[in-house]
């Protein structure tokens, strides 16, 4: 995965003057934001050379001027550009990045969203710079990736387990994150997440949710189906 990729490269001090972060998914963006933000630079260089701005509040001549500055007792400086799809007048920054400064890393997150390629922006970004396009993943591999999430951590979940969490949240993969953060700092010194962890610490019920609609459905247990829809119509939630 590119996202990945660009993490690998920071951690070796290859950077690019200029990343562009955009589209549907928010997690991936979030993460690259978070990254470059707390892991670019030390707490001692953060504090003379770490700028940031927020779309809806910023002036692009503002972040261009940040962007043409120095940094100071480090050889390099970090301006990142967050929500930049709220920010007006945002076509006037293809002055710099048409040439911008290799002393400085610009990261903008655009999310929900896809720059135009006609437009002349998106042109310089394709030429100029390192352009990540978060996607949103298929509803069928949201077992998979939150499967993978957790194992990462050094832990398992079961299947069950797995589903009842993915069936509650459905494809948003930074709540998704959320509550397996939550389950996983609950769990003492096990390592598997069990239903009765996800029942206790997200606060679902392990017997009335989607997959068990779907098994009363599927067993043509009439009363089991009524009452599990009741629950649904009791706790939109």
């Amino acid at each position: 995965m590119i996202i990945e990729k660009i993490i690998a490269g920071w951690k070796s001090q290859k950077y690019k003057p200029v990343y562009w972060l955009q589209g549907e998914e928010e997690y991936y963006i979030d993460q690259l934001m978070s990254y470059a933000e707390h892991s670019l630079l030390t707490p001692a260089e953060a504090e003379f050379n770490l700028t940031i701005f927020y779309g809806k509040d910023a002036n692009w001549t503002e972040v261009i001027n940040a962007c043409m500055r120095y940094p100071m007792f480090s050889q390099k400086q970090v301006v990142l550009l967050k929500e930049a799809q709220q920010m007006k007048e945002i076509e006037k920054l293809g002055g710099y990045l048409e040439n911008p400064l290799l002393s400085t890393i610009l990261v903008i997150s655009y999310k929900g969203k896809t720059l135009d390629k006609r437009k002349s922006l998106a042109k310089t970004l394709n030429k100029h710079s390192e352009i990540v396009i978060s996607e949103k993943i298929y509803d069928s591999k949201l077992n998979a990736w939150a499967t993978d999430l957790v194992q990462l951590q050094g832990l398992t979940i079961a299947p069950r387990a797995v589903n009842l969490l993915v069936d509650h949240i459905g494809n948003d993969l930074s709540r998704i994150a959320n509550e397996v953060e939550k389950v996983t700092m609950n769990l003492g010194h096990r390592k598997n997440i069990t239903e009765d962890d996800v029942e206790n610490y997200v606060g679902i019920s392990k017997e009335y949710n989607v997959f068990e609609l779907q098994q009363a459905i599927s067993n043509k247990d009439l009363a089991k189906a009524i009452t599990i829809i009741q629950y649904f119509e009791a706790n939109p939630k």
